[in-house]
Protein backbone atom coordinates (compact mmCIF):
# COMPACT_ATOMS: atom_id res chain seq x y z
CA UNK A 1 0.00 0.00 0.00
CA UNK A 2 1.26 3.45 -0.77
CA UNK A 3 -0.10 6.93 -0.30
CA UNK A 4 0.52 10.46 -1.44
CA UNK A 5 0.88 13.35 1.03
CA UNK A 6 -0.08 12.88 4.66
CA UNK A 7 -3.14 13.52 6.82
CA UNK A 8 -2.11 13.54 10.48
CA UNK A 9 -4.44 12.46 13.28
CA UNK A 10 -7.12 11.53 10.76
CA UNK A 11 -10.28 10.08 12.24
CA UNK A 12 -13.23 8.52 10.50
CA UNK A 13 -15.80 8.33 13.27
CA UNK A 14 -19.53 8.30 12.87
CA UNK A 15 -22.41 8.85 15.26
CA UNK A 16 -20.46 8.82 18.51
CA UNK A 17 -21.89 11.88 20.21
CA UNK A 18 -25.39 12.71 21.43
CA UNK A 19 -26.34 16.37 21.68
CA UNK A 20 -29.13 17.20 24.12
CA UNK A 21 -30.82 20.58 23.87
CA UNK A 22 -32.53 21.80 27.03
CA UNK A 23 -35.11 24.57 26.80
CA UNK A 24 -35.91 26.49 29.99
CA UNK A 25 -38.73 28.94 30.62
CA UNK A 26 -37.91 31.44 33.32
CA UNK A 27 -40.86 32.94 35.15
CA UNK A 28 -39.19 35.55 37.33
CA UNK A 29 -39.10 39.27 37.95
CA UNK A 30 -36.64 41.10 35.74
CA UNK A 31 -34.65 43.65 37.67
CA UNK A 32 -33.24 46.57 35.74
CA UNK A 33 -30.21 48.13 37.35
CA UNK A 34 -29.54 51.79 36.84
CA UNK A 35 -25.90 51.56 35.86
CA UNK A 36 -23.74 54.56 35.30
CA UNK A 37 -24.50 56.11 31.95
CA UNK A 38 -20.83 56.16 31.05
CA UNK A 39 -20.61 52.39 31.60
CA UNK A 40 -23.66 51.67 29.48
CA UNK A 41 -22.52 53.89 26.62
CA UNK A 42 -18.94 52.69 26.57
CA UNK A 43 -17.81 52.32 22.96
CA UNK A 44 -15.96 49.11 22.10
CA UNK A 45 -15.85 49.62 18.37
CA UNK A 46 -14.68 47.01 15.89
CA UNK A 47 -10.97 47.16 16.56
CA UNK A 48 -10.14 44.14 18.69
CA UNK A 49 -6.55 45.27 19.15
CA UNK A 50 -7.71 48.57 20.66
CA UNK A 51 -10.39 46.94 22.81
CA UNK A 52 -7.85 44.57 24.36
CA UNK A 53 -4.78 46.75 24.26
CA UNK A 54 -2.10 45.44 26.59
CA UNK A 55 -3.61 41.96 27.01
CA UNK A 56 -0.71 39.67 26.10
CA UNK A 57 -2.81 36.49 26.05
CA UNK A 58 -4.71 37.75 23.01
CA UNK A 59 -1.77 39.10 21.04
CA UNK A 60 -1.52 36.05 18.77
CA UNK A 61 -5.27 36.06 18.12
CA UNK A 62 -5.17 39.76 17.30
CA UNK A 63 -2.26 39.26 14.93
CA UNK A 64 -4.03 36.36 13.24
CA UNK A 65 -7.33 38.19 12.88
CA UNK A 66 -5.70 41.22 11.36
CA UNK A 67 -4.44 38.99 8.53
CA UNK A 68 -7.96 37.82 7.67
CA UNK A 69 -10.21 39.45 5.07
CA UNK A 70 -12.55 41.96 6.69
CA UNK A 71 -15.64 39.83 6.11
CA UNK A 72 -14.09 36.92 8.02
CA UNK A 73 -13.21 38.83 11.18
CA UNK A 74 -15.64 37.95 13.94
CA UNK A 75 -14.69 40.63 16.46
CA UNK A 76 -18.26 40.77 17.71
CA UNK A 77 -17.97 37.27 19.16
CA UNK A 78 -15.08 38.20 21.44
CA UNK A 79 -16.62 41.49 22.48
CA UNK A 80 -19.96 39.86 23.22
CA UNK A 81 -18.36 37.18 25.39
CA UNK A 82 -16.45 39.81 27.34
CA UNK A 83 -19.62 41.83 27.87
CA UNK A 84 -21.46 38.75 29.12
CA UNK A 85 -18.68 37.92 31.54
CA UNK A 86 -18.53 41.55 32.74
CA UNK A 87 -22.20 41.58 33.74
CA UNK A 88 -22.13 38.11 35.27
CA UNK A 89 -19.01 38.82 37.31
CA UNK A 90 -20.48 42.07 38.58
CA UNK A 91 -24.10 41.15 39.36
CA UNK A 92 -24.86 37.40 39.04
CA UNK A 93 -26.18 36.12 42.37
CA UNK A 94 -23.84 33.11 42.20
CA UNK A 95 -20.86 34.90 40.69
CA UNK A 96 -18.53 33.48 43.33
CA UNK A 97 -19.48 29.94 42.21
CA UNK A 98 -18.70 30.44 38.53
CA UNK A 99 -16.46 27.64 37.24
CA UNK A 100 -14.00 29.02 34.69
CA UNK A 101 -13.09 25.62 33.26
CA UNK A 102 -16.74 24.65 32.78
CA UNK A 103 -17.55 28.00 31.17
CA UNK A 104 -14.61 27.65 28.77
CA UNK A 105 -15.65 24.11 27.86
CA UNK A 106 -19.25 25.11 27.15
CA UNK A 107 -18.23 28.19 25.16
CA UNK A 108 -15.86 26.13 23.01
CA UNK A 109 -18.52 23.53 22.24
CA UNK A 110 -21.02 26.33 21.64
CA UNK A 111 -18.69 27.74 18.99
CA UNK A 112 -18.47 24.31 17.34
CA UNK A 113 -22.26 24.00 17.39
CA UNK A 114 -22.59 27.46 15.87
CA UNK A 115 -20.20 26.54 13.09
CA UNK A 116 -22.40 23.51 12.34
CA UNK A 117 -19.66 20.88 12.63
CA UNK A 118 -21.79 18.02 13.96
CA UNK A 119 -18.74 15.80 14.32
CA UNK A 120 -16.62 18.39 16.11
CA UNK A 121 -15.98 18.45 19.85
CA UNK A 122 -13.83 20.23 22.41
CA UNK A 123 -12.15 18.05 25.08
CA UNK A 124 -10.71 18.62 28.51
CA UNK A 125 -7.04 17.66 28.84
CA UNK A 126 -7.93 14.34 30.52
CA UNK A 127 -10.61 13.44 27.98
CA UNK A 128 -8.32 14.34 25.09
CA UNK A 129 -5.53 12.14 26.47
CA UNK A 130 -8.02 9.27 26.79
CA UNK A 131 -9.25 9.77 23.22
CA UNK A 132 -5.78 9.80 21.68
CA UNK A 133 -4.93 6.69 23.70
CA UNK A 134 -8.06 4.99 22.35
CA UNK A 135 -7.16 5.75 18.74
CA UNK A 136 -3.76 4.13 19.37
CA UNK A 137 -5.62 0.96 20.37
CA UNK A 138 -5.09 0.94 24.12
CA UNK A 139 -6.90 2.28 27.13
CA UNK A 140 -6.69 2.19 30.92
CA UNK A 141 -9.33 0.07 32.63
CA UNK A 142 -10.24 -3.53 33.30
CA UNK A 143 -10.91 -4.65 29.69
CA UNK A 144 -14.61 -5.38 29.27
CA UNK A 145 -17.45 -4.44 26.95
CA UNK A 146 -20.64 -3.77 28.91
CA UNK A 147 -24.20 -2.59 28.57
CA UNK A 148 -27.06 -1.53 30.85
CA UNK A 149 -29.03 -4.60 31.90
CA UNK A 150 -32.72 -3.57 31.67
CA UNK A 151 -33.87 -6.23 34.14
CA UNK A 152 -31.58 -5.25 37.02
CA UNK A 153 -30.59 -1.69 35.91
CA UNK A 154 -27.01 -2.75 36.62
CA UNK A 155 -23.93 -3.34 34.43
CA UNK A 156 -23.97 -6.45 32.25
CA UNK A 157 -20.62 -7.76 31.01
CA UNK A 158 -20.92 -8.60 27.31
CA UNK A 159 -17.39 -9.88 26.78
CA UNK A 160 -14.03 -9.90 28.56
CA UNK A 161 -10.94 -8.94 26.56
CA UNK A 162 -7.88 -11.15 26.30
CA UNK A 163 -4.99 -10.42 28.67
CA UNK A 164 -7.10 -8.02 30.71
CA UNK A 165 -7.43 -7.27 34.45
CA UNK A 166 -11.05 -8.45 34.35
CA UNK A 167 -10.00 -11.81 32.90
CA UNK A 168 -7.23 -12.17 35.51
CA UNK A 169 -9.69 -11.36 38.28
CA UNK A 170 -12.20 -14.00 37.14
CA UNK A 171 -14.93 -11.82 35.61
CA UNK A 172 -16.92 -13.58 32.87
CA UNK A 173 -19.28 -12.59 30.06
CA UNK A 174 -22.83 -12.55 31.37
CA UNK A 175 -21.88 -11.34 34.85
CA UNK A 176 -24.08 -8.58 36.29
CA UNK A 177 -22.04 -6.00 38.20
CA UNK A 178 -24.27 -4.81 41.05
CA UNK A 179 -21.74 -2.90 43.20
CA UNK A 180 -18.52 -0.99 42.53
CA UNK A 181 -16.25 -0.64 45.56
CA UNK A 182 -19.22 -1.47 47.75
CA UNK A 183 -21.51 1.16 46.23
CA UNK A 184 -24.72 0.14 44.50
CA UNK A 185 -24.79 0.62 40.73
CA UNK A 186 -28.49 1.48 40.97
CA UNK A 187 -27.80 4.25 43.47
CA UNK A 188 -24.76 5.56 41.59
CA UNK A 189 -26.46 5.42 38.21
CA UNK A 190 -25.17 3.44 35.23
CA UNK A 191 -22.77 6.02 33.74
CA UNK A 192 -21.31 7.11 37.06
CA UNK A 193 -20.77 3.44 37.93
CA UNK A 194 -18.98 2.93 34.61
CA UNK A 195 -16.68 5.85 35.44
CA UNK A 196 -15.97 4.31 38.84
CA UNK A 197 -15.00 1.02 37.19
CA UNK A 198 -12.60 2.72 34.78
CA UNK A 199 -10.49 4.62 37.31
CA UNK A 200 -6.74 5.25 37.28
CA UNK A 201 -3.93 2.97 36.20
CA UNK A 202 -2.43 0.86 38.99
CA UNK A 203 -5.42 1.15 41.34
CA UNK A 204 -7.79 -1.62 42.39
CA UNK A 205 -11.53 -1.82 41.93
CA UNK A 206 -13.79 -4.23 43.81
CA UNK A 207 -16.68 -5.61 41.76
CA UNK A 208 -19.67 -7.38 43.26
CA UNK A 209 -21.31 -9.50 40.56
CA UNK A 210 -24.37 -11.65 40.22
CA UNK A 211 -23.69 -14.92 38.36
CA UNK A 212 -26.24 -17.73 38.01
CA UNK A 213 -28.11 -16.48 41.05
CA UNK A 214 -25.00 -16.28 43.24
CA UNK A 215 -23.22 -13.17 44.47
CA UNK A 216 -19.44 -13.07 44.02
CA UNK A 217 -16.73 -10.47 44.61
CA UNK A 218 -13.69 -9.84 42.40
CA UNK A 219 -10.83 -7.38 42.68
CA UNK A 220 -9.19 -6.14 39.46
CA UNK A 221 -6.12 -3.95 39.14
CA UNK A 222 -6.61 -1.35 36.44
CA UNK A 223 -3.92 -1.16 33.77
CA UNK A 224 -3.36 -0.24 30.16
CA UNK A 225 -5.08 -2.77 27.91
CA UNK A 226 -4.89 -3.27 24.15
CA UNK A 227 -8.48 -2.80 23.07
CA UNK A 228 -9.88 -5.93 21.49
CA UNK A 229 -11.79 -4.67 18.45
CA UNK A 230 -12.00 -7.85 16.33
CA UNK A 231 -13.90 -11.00 17.28
CA UNK A 232 -14.18 -14.05 15.02
CA UNK A 233 -15.57 -17.56 14.90
CA UNK A 234 -16.71 -20.27 12.52
CA UNK A 235 -20.44 -20.11 11.89
CA UNK A 236 -22.22 -22.55 14.19
CA UNK A 237 -24.35 -24.18 11.49
CA UNK A 238 -21.98 -23.75 8.53
CA UNK A 239 -18.34 -24.08 9.66
CA UNK A 240 -17.09 -23.23 6.16
CA UNK A 241 -18.15 -19.63 6.80
CA UNK A 242 -15.96 -17.44 8.98
CA UNK A 243 -17.66 -14.57 10.81
CA UNK A 244 -15.51 -11.54 11.69
CA UNK A 245 -17.04 -8.82 13.85
CA UNK A 246 -15.22 -5.48 13.91
CA UNK A 247 -16.18 -3.18 16.81
CA UNK A 248 -14.26 -0.09 15.62
CA UNK A 249 -11.08 0.89 13.78
CA UNK A 250 -8.03 1.89 15.81
CA UNK A 251 -4.31 1.40 15.30
CA UNK A 252 -4.37 -2.11 16.80
CA UNK A 253 -7.30 -3.29 14.66
CA UNK A 254 -5.38 -4.20 11.44
CA UNK A 255 -3.18 -6.81 13.13
CA UNK A 256 -6.16 -8.29 14.96
CA UNK A 257 -8.11 -8.34 11.69
CA UNK A 258 -5.34 -10.02 9.68
CA UNK A 259 -4.92 -12.63 12.39
CA UNK A 260 -8.67 -13.33 12.35
CA UNK A 261 -8.85 -13.73 8.55
CA UNK A 262 -5.69 -15.86 8.35
CA UNK A 263 -6.82 -18.09 11.22
CA UNK A 264 -10.25 -18.68 9.70
CA UNK A 265 -8.98 -19.35 6.17
CA UNK A 266 -5.67 -21.11 6.82
CA UNK A 267 -6.15 -22.86 10.16
CA UNK A 268 -9.89 -23.47 10.48
CA UNK A 269 -10.76 -24.33 6.89
CA UNK A 270 -13.25 -21.58 6.11
CA UNK A 271 -13.91 -20.87 2.44
CA UNK A 272 -15.94 -17.64 2.72
CA UNK A 273 -16.14 -14.68 5.09
CA UNK A 274 -18.80 -12.44 6.60
CA UNK A 275 -17.62 -9.11 8.01
CA UNK A 276 -20.01 -7.80 10.64
CA UNK A 277 -19.92 -3.97 10.59
CA UNK A 278 -23.17 -3.43 12.46
CA UNK A 279 -22.96 -0.62 15.05
CA UNK A 280 -19.34 0.08 14.05
CA UNK A 281 -18.89 3.90 14.41
CA UNK A 282 -15.60 4.03 12.47
CA UNK A 283 -12.14 5.02 13.65
CA UNK A 284 -8.79 5.96 12.16
CA UNK A 285 -8.27 6.34 8.43
CA UNK A 286 -4.90 4.59 8.50
CA UNK A 287 -6.31 1.44 10.09
CA UNK A 288 -9.17 0.92 7.60
CA UNK A 289 -6.85 1.61 4.66
CA UNK A 290 -4.39 -1.04 5.89
CA UNK A 291 -7.21 -3.56 6.22
CA UNK A 292 -8.55 -2.81 2.74
CA UNK A 293 -5.05 -3.12 1.31
CA UNK A 294 -4.91 -6.61 2.85
CA UNK A 295 -8.18 -7.62 1.14
CA UNK A 296 -8.15 -5.77 -2.19
CA UNK A 297 -6.08 -6.14 -5.38
CA UNK A 298 -3.96 -3.31 -6.78
CA UNK A 299 -5.92 -0.11 -7.23
CA UNK A 300 -7.19 3.03 -5.53
CA UNK A 301 -8.65 2.67 -2.04
CA UNK A 302 -9.73 6.17 -1.00
CA UNK A 303 -9.38 9.83 -2.03
CA UNK A 304 -9.07 12.59 0.58
CA UNK A 305 -10.04 16.12 -0.49
CA UNK A 306 -9.89 19.48 1.28
CA UNK A 307 -12.51 22.24 1.60
CA UNK A 308 -11.70 23.44 -1.92
CA UNK A 309 -12.16 20.00 -3.47
CA UNK A 310 -8.43 19.50 -4.05
CA UNK A 311 -7.22 15.90 -3.71
CA UNK A 312 -4.71 15.96 -0.85
CA UNK A 313 -4.13 12.28 -0.53
CA UNK A 314 -4.75 9.08 -2.47
CA UNK A 315 -4.26 5.63 -0.97
CA UNK A 316 -3.44 2.73 -3.30
CA UNK A 317 -3.56 -1.00 -2.58
CA UNK A 318 -0.76 -3.37 -3.63
CA UNK A 319 -1.07 -6.62 -5.62
CA UNK A 320 -1.72 -9.05 -2.77
CA UNK A 321 -5.34 -9.70 -1.85
CA UNK A 322 -7.78 -12.21 -0.34
CA UNK A 323 -9.77 -14.03 -2.99
CA UNK A 324 -12.75 -15.73 -1.33
CA UNK A 325 -16.48 -14.94 -1.37
CA UNK A 326 -17.31 -12.18 1.12
CA UNK A 327 -20.34 -10.45 2.59
CA UNK A 328 -20.66 -7.37 4.81
CA UNK A 329 -23.40 -6.85 7.40
CA UNK A 330 -24.51 -3.23 7.95
CA UNK A 331 -27.08 -1.23 9.88
CA UNK A 332 -27.96 2.41 10.52
CA UNK A 333 -25.05 2.75 12.95
CA UNK A 334 -22.44 1.51 10.47
CA UNK A 335 -20.55 4.75 9.96
CA UNK A 336 -17.54 6.46 8.47
CA UNK A 337 -14.51 4.12 8.32
CA UNK A 338 -16.89 1.16 8.48
CA UNK A 339 -18.74 2.60 5.48
CA UNK A 340 -15.50 3.07 3.56
CA UNK A 341 -14.63 -0.57 4.26
CA UNK A 342 -18.07 -1.65 3.05
CA UNK A 343 -18.17 0.52 -0.07
CA UNK A 344 -14.62 -0.26 -1.19
CA UNK A 345 -15.27 -4.00 -1.09
CA UNK A 346 -18.39 -3.52 -3.19
CA UNK A 347 -16.58 -1.18 -5.61
CA UNK A 348 -14.15 -4.01 -6.38
CA UNK A 349 -17.00 -6.54 -6.52
CA UNK A 350 -15.41 -8.42 -3.65
CA UNK A 351 -18.42 -8.51 -1.34
CA UNK A 352 -22.19 -8.42 -1.23
CA UNK A 353 -23.76 -6.02 1.29
CA UNK A 354 -26.58 -7.28 3.53
CA UNK A 355 -28.62 -5.47 6.18
CA UNK A 356 -29.95 -1.90 6.29
CA UNK A 357 -28.76 1.49 4.97
CA UNK A 358 -25.68 2.84 6.73
CA UNK A 359 -25.31 6.11 8.67
CA UNK A 360 -23.84 8.24 5.87
CA UNK A 361 -20.61 9.95 6.90
CA UNK A 362 -17.94 10.71 4.32
CA UNK A 363 -15.81 13.21 6.22
CA UNK A 364 -12.52 13.12 8.11
CA UNK A 365 -11.93 14.64 11.53
CA UNK A 366 -8.53 15.78 12.77
CA UNK A 367 -7.34 15.76 16.38
CA UNK A 368 -5.47 18.85 17.51
CA UNK A 369 -3.88 19.26 20.92
CA UNK A 370 -4.20 22.89 22.03
CA UNK A 371 -1.51 24.74 23.95
CA UNK A 372 -2.94 24.00 27.40
CA UNK A 373 -3.38 20.27 26.78
CA UNK A 374 -7.07 20.48 25.91
CA UNK A 375 -8.04 19.13 22.52
CA UNK A 376 -10.19 19.66 19.48
CA UNK A 377 -11.75 17.23 17.04
CA UNK A 378 -13.02 19.02 13.95
CA UNK A 379 -13.96 18.18 10.36
CA UNK A 380 -11.11 18.94 7.99
CA UNK A 381 -11.52 16.76 4.90
CA UNK A 382 -13.91 14.73 2.83
CA UNK A 383 -13.05 11.24 1.67
CA UNK A 384 -14.48 9.22 -1.18
CA UNK A 385 -14.39 5.49 -1.92
CA UNK A 386 -12.36 4.20 -4.89
CA UNK A 387 -15.14 4.16 -7.49
CA UNK A 388 -18.49 5.15 -5.97
CA UNK A 389 -19.78 8.63 -5.17
CA UNK A 390 -19.24 10.13 -1.73
CA UNK A 391 -22.05 8.91 0.55
CA UNK A 392 -21.90 11.71 3.15
CA UNK A 393 -25.45 12.40 4.33
CA UNK A 394 -26.80 9.59 2.17
CA UNK A 395 -25.42 6.28 3.41
CA UNK A 396 -24.86 3.01 1.58
CA UNK A 397 -27.89 0.99 0.51
CA UNK A 398 -27.25 -2.78 0.85
CA UNK A 399 -27.56 -5.18 -2.07
CA UNK A 400 -29.87 -7.29 0.10
CA UNK A 401 -32.06 -5.25 2.46
CA UNK A 402 -32.96 -7.16 5.63
CA UNK A 403 -34.21 -5.61 8.86
CA UNK A 404 -33.06 -7.19 12.11
CA UNK A 405 -35.78 -9.40 13.53
CA UNK A 406 -37.98 -7.47 15.94
CA UNK A 407 -37.32 -9.96 18.73
CA UNK A 408 -33.61 -9.03 18.62
CA UNK A 409 -33.92 -5.24 18.66
CA UNK A 410 -33.23 -4.87 22.39
CA UNK A 411 -30.21 -7.18 22.35
CA UNK A 412 -26.59 -6.26 21.85
CA UNK A 413 -24.91 -8.03 18.92
CA UNK A 414 -22.69 -9.86 21.42
CA UNK A 415 -25.85 -11.46 22.79
CA UNK A 416 -27.30 -12.64 19.47
CA UNK A 417 -26.48 -16.22 18.51
CA UNK A 418 -25.80 -17.36 14.95
CA UNK A 419 -28.98 -19.43 15.02
CA UNK A 420 -31.26 -16.47 15.77
CA UNK A 421 -29.45 -13.80 13.72
CA UNK A 422 -31.69 -13.40 10.67
CA UNK A 423 -29.39 -10.84 9.02
CA UNK A 424 -26.43 -13.19 9.30
CA UNK A 425 -28.58 -15.97 7.83
CA UNK A 426 -29.44 -13.69 4.90
CA UNK A 427 -25.72 -13.06 4.35
CA UNK A 428 -25.02 -16.79 4.22
CA UNK A 429 -27.87 -17.28 1.75
CA UNK A 430 -26.47 -14.47 -0.42
CA UNK A 431 -23.01 -16.07 -0.40
CA UNK A 432 -24.46 -19.38 -1.57
CA UNK A 433 -26.20 -17.69 -4.46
Amino acid sequence: MNKQLSVKYALLYGAIAVVVAVSMTIGAMMLVFNFEKAEMEKEHGKDLAAAYEGVDALSEIIEYYNTLPEDQRNYDMYLKLCELEKWYRAYYVKANEMDNDKITHMVANGFIAGVGDKHGEFYTADDFAALTSQTQGNTVGIGVYVRLDPDTMCIKVLTVMKDSPALDAGVKAGDIITHVDGQSVIELGYYEAINRVAGKEGTNVELTVLRDGQTMTFVATRRRVETETVYFHKHEADPKVGVVRIIEFNNSTPNQFKNAVNTLLNDQGCTSLVFDMRSNPGGTLESVVEMLDFLLPRGDVVYVTDKDGIVLEKYVSDDSCIDVPMAVLTDGNTASAAELFTCALRDYEKAIIVGTTTYGKGSVQSLIELEDGTGLRFTTYLYSPPKSENYDGVGIVPDVIVELDESLIDKNYFEITDAEDNQLKAALDALKK
